[in-house]
């Protein structure tokens, strides 16, 4: 082989490299930016929650702060658990540590669980089946529980491991810390912050999940566009642009291949694609499908 044929195959291999290295940069610059604005969301809620304690900020301005920032936060806690893995030690404990509402266990229940959604949407297999499924009102109450409802499921399939142990410590750790310094303005905070989670959690696993809001609805994935740009400019408002399209395009997360695109990039991802794959641990033959939506075909 000549000296231009093996500059020609290296060549090639050499740029696919940089190609990766800079695809790799450019996804650790996202966690990056994500982990970054998921601590300074939640240290707005905290500092409002200080600020409350001290007479400085009225209960309404700490209800706002809760309204407008934690959701935010919460969002990027999402996005971080489906771009990191769960076993980095940044993840485990930092994205919930300035939440006042406890996510038991740090991020691998909600991770464990949410992939599972992921793989069986719309069927019995689904762990977050609770939260989309039947009358709005039953919905409602597992969105009230889901940090609970999560960590069951966790524990149900994997047990009470060693990291799971020390994430629980660490949680039941800085609750009890800030209970001792803040007593009652803490608690305060913590109900104000399990209301707000319920609610927006329950927009987000119930509305995108379901064609309508009555109980005998099909199961699957919609885009919601249609409906919320006409109020998009007051959400965008309050709420910031990714979040308003984290809701409008939700369904396009659920595409297989998606799973790891950050919210901020929802609207820019293809809309169609097969949105439920199922894996070895249940097979075909054992899943039950609830109902057809339009994205709930398998693979």
């Amino acid at each position: 082989m000549d000296l231009a044929s093996q500059t020609s195959q290296v060549r090639p291999k050499s740029q696919q490299n940089e190609a990766r290295k800079a695809t790799q940069k450019q996804q650790n610059a996202t966690r990056i930016i994500l982990l970054l604005k998921n601590i300074g969301f939640a240290g707005l809620t905290y500092s409002a929650m200080v600020l409350y304690a001290f007479g400085i900020l009225p209960l309404w301005g700490l209800i706002a702060a809760n309204v407008l920032f934690y959701i935010r936060a919460y969002l990027r806690m999402h996005d971080l658990c489906h771009a990191f893995s769960t076993r980095n030690l940044l993840v485990r404990f930092v994205p919930t540590a300035l939440y006042a509402n406890p996510v038991w266990g740090g991020v691998a229940p909600f991770i464990t669980t949410h992939v599972q959604h992921h793989q069986y949407l719309a069927t019995d297999q689904d762990p977050w089946l609770p939260y989309y499924e039947g009358h709005p009102l039953r919905a409602l109450f597992f969105n009230m529980i889901e940090p609970e409802v999560n960590l069951y499921n966790y524990v149900k399939q994997r047990g009470f491991h060693r990291e799971l142990l020390e994430n629980l410590a660490f949680d039941i750790a800085r609750h009890s810390a800030n209970f001792f310094f803040f007593q009652f303005a803490y608690l305060t905070h913590v109900i104000v912050q399990r209301i707000c989670h319920g609610l927006g959690v329950f927009l987000f696993n119930f509305w995108p999940h379901r064609e309508r809001w009555s109980a005998d609805a099909p199961l699957g994935a919609w885009n919601r566009e249609r409906e919320i740009t006409p109020y998009a400019w007051l959400a965008r408002m309050f709420f910031g642009k990714a979040l308003t399209e984290a809701a409008m395009y939700h369904n396009r997360h659920h595409i297989v291949g998606h799973i790891r695109v950050p919210s901020h990039s929802y609207k820019l991802i293809a809309e169609g694609g097969t949105y439920t794959r199922l894996n070895h641990e249940w097979p075909v033959h054992q899943v039950q499908v609830l109902a057809r939506g339009p994205k709930s075909n398998f693979v």
